[in-house]
């Protein structure tokens, strides 16, 4: 969803200041699309740091690859995810962004956490979703903030940022509720504790 005038509504300039990526930091743009945030991302990361471009729609994939080819970006890499795991590095991740794509999710309690084998320790998840107006609540593409963090609670992540500037979307991060210690193992979902 790369149409002309989202620059007003999406406040992309904005949404980076919140996120406050580091240069160097490794980021996943799941629903990556066309790549609305993924090249803004890459920018921030620098050259030391990776962008990971996910998507399930292998069209819109090729197309990222060649616009970096064409730009010569070198630290993007498109990743074709499955409908239920993103396939990412494990213990890798400092931020997973979800922008207009979390509602297309299946079953998210268990998507969430299995993502969270990806996240580096204080990784987080940024989440950002069509609000309950207009067209996209009329067509299901929207879930409200208030679900999204009671799943995300369950899957075992807490809320640590809510922001409320952006006028058709919600925009909430979360971090895992008990940070990894250095070397501890993972439990998949699936797994016994």
């Amino acid at each position: 969803m790369n149409h002309i005038g989202r620059d007003a509504w999406q406040q992309p300039k904005a949404v980076l200041e919140s996120l406050n990526i580091l240069p160097g930091a490794h980021v996943a743009d799941l629903g990556a699309g066309g790549g609305y945030f993924t090249f803004r991302f890459a920018e921030e990361v620098g050259p030391t740091g990776k962008v990971y471009a996910v998507d399930i729609d292998r069209d819109a994939l090729n197309v990222i690859t060649q616009y970096s080819r064409v730009k010569g970006i070198a630290n993007v890499e498109v990743v074709l995810a499955t409908e239920s795991d993103p396939r990412l590095p494990e213990d890798q991740i400092d931020l997973i962004f979800i922008c207009n794509t979390v509602h297309h999710l299946q079953n998210r309690l268990a998507y969430f956490r299995n993502v969270a084998r990806y996240l580096r320790s204080k990784g987080r998840i940024a989440i950002i979703d069509n609000s309950p107006t207009g067209f996209a609540w009329l067509f299901g593409q929207k879930t409200s903030k208030e679900r999204i963090q009671k799943e995300m609670e369950e899957a075992g992540y807490r809320l640590t940022a809510n922001f409320t500037y952006l006028s058709k979307q919600h925009f909430q991060i979360f971090h895992r509720k008990q940070p990894r210690k250095e070397g501890e193992e993972l439990i998949r979902s699936g797994d016994s504790p």
